[in-house]
């Protein structure tokens, strides 16, 4: 009883966007409130009428069941955005239940839901559309429902398919020599690691590729016109290893080509890299540290999240804040070489996000180590500068 009274006296202080400062209801409001009696489920209950109570508040309910129970559009926004208000005044439990991004406003006590590029937000204040032909984060295919079996690359990896890895790019050398993976994040833009590009001149890079070796239909070979590899990078530690590329020409999207979506720094940190969590990675690397043996398909391999203490006592070598671990100790799956600069990837609600780019470790596949990704969270407004700067560069 206690919980509805609650939820009454919220939604009758909350709007669509702040939360007002009066928390009261009148005398004959409250006494309505109080008259609510809480019933389960019962039998045939979806040929009674819609019912506030019944499936908003003793339930948890959805847009579509609330715009069942309202008349019109106008007093069915007005109802949903204070309810989800009150449901979720902040964005610490269940990412405010926005589907993409979501934002506190302390002051009001209140949070707003946003939307990565390429889509906008629904009339439900949570949930995230479409805009654009080719969205960021969405396949048509995924890898991860591809027949087991081939167990090759990325140590014990499996063979995906063409286009579950749209954004996933090859890295090469002037001459066409195969050099790293990376990841297209924007129509002129690459991510890889820095230590793919320490010593080449001229590199250009390929996309919808599936098959390392063959031409494929839909492929696009785009050259580099410029490279920055992060400031701070440091060769002996793999301390900042992340730099972005430049094309020369911009990507056409389609099914086998289109961007990852990049998270904000609260997302990535609060959901994607929790303990645990399914990581996807994507490559062409060697099947053993023993040789450079690559994959003839582009290939993935789950692993979990690894906390940073548990991954620094594995370790050797020092795993700085700019650092993520993944995998599993007694297991051997793992990146390995030629894998670098490629992504590490997971999906939040029905879009896929980058969170990690292959950067290092300790031999390849070793059941007491653990692969080591630069952490991309870390480096989001670095990013938004380089893009922008070209951006006013071209204008200019």
């Amino acid at each position: 009883m206690w919980k509805l009274i609650t939820i009454g006296v919220l939604l009758a202080a909350c709007s669509s966007r702040v939360c007002s400062t009066s928390i009261f209801y009148s005398n004959k409001d409250a006494n309505q409130v109080l008259k609510i009696q809480k019933r389960a489920n019962s039998f045939l209950e979806e040929l009674k009428p819609g019912s506030v109570e019944r499936e908003c508040i003793e339930e948890r309910c959805d847009f579509e069941e609330a715009s069942e129970i309202f008349e019109t559009k106008e007093a069915t926004l007005n109802f949903w955005s204070k309810y989800i208000e009150v449901k979720y005044t902040n964005c610490t439990v269940n990412n405010g239940g926005c589907e993409h991004f979501c934002r506190d406003d302390p002051a009001n006590q209140c949070r707003s839901c946003s939307c990565a590029s390429g889509y906008q937000l629904m009339n439900d204040h949570t949930m995230c559309e479409p805009g654009v032909e080719f969205p960021c984060g969405r396949v048509k295919m995924d890898y991860i429902e591809a027949k087991a079996g081939f167990n090759i690359r990325l140590i014990e990896g499996k063979i995906g398919r063409r286009g579950g890895s749209p954004w996933q790019i090859m890295l090469q050398n002037s001459k066409g020599k195969f050099l790293c993976g990376g990841v297209l994040i924007h129509p002129s833009w690459v991510l890889t690691a820095a230590h793919c590009t320490e010593a080449e001149e001229g590199l250009k890079v390929r996309l919808g590729k599936f098959h390392r070796l063959r031409t494929e239909a839909d492929e696009q070979t785009i050259w580099v016109d410029k490279c920055v590899s992060h400031e701070n990078y440091t060769k002996e530690t793999s301390d900042n290893d992340i730099a972005m590329l430049h094309l020369a020409e911009p990507v056409m999207y389609n099914k086998y080509a289109l961007p990852i979506c990049l998270p904000t720094r609260d997302l990535a940190e609060q959901e994607l890299t929790r303990s645990g969590k399914q990581m996807v990675v994507t490559g062409w690397g060697s099947t053993s540290d023993a040789n450079h043996n690559y994959s003839t398909f582009l290939s993935y391999i789950q692993i979990p999240m690894v906390p940073r203490n548990e991954c620094a006592q594995a370790m050797r070598f020092a795993i700085s804040d700019n650092m993520l671990c993944a995998g599993s100790l007694g297991d051997k799956k793992d990146s390995c070489a030629g894998d670098s600069g490629g992504p590490m990837i997971t999906k939040y609600k029905d879009t896929w996000f980058l969170v990690g780019l292959v950067s290092w470790g300790e031999g390849c596949g070793r059941r007491e180590k653990f692969g080591v990704y630069t952490k991309v969270s870390q480096y989001l407004e670095w990013i938004q500068h380089h893009i922008d700067e070209m951006s006013a560069s071209w204008k200019g």
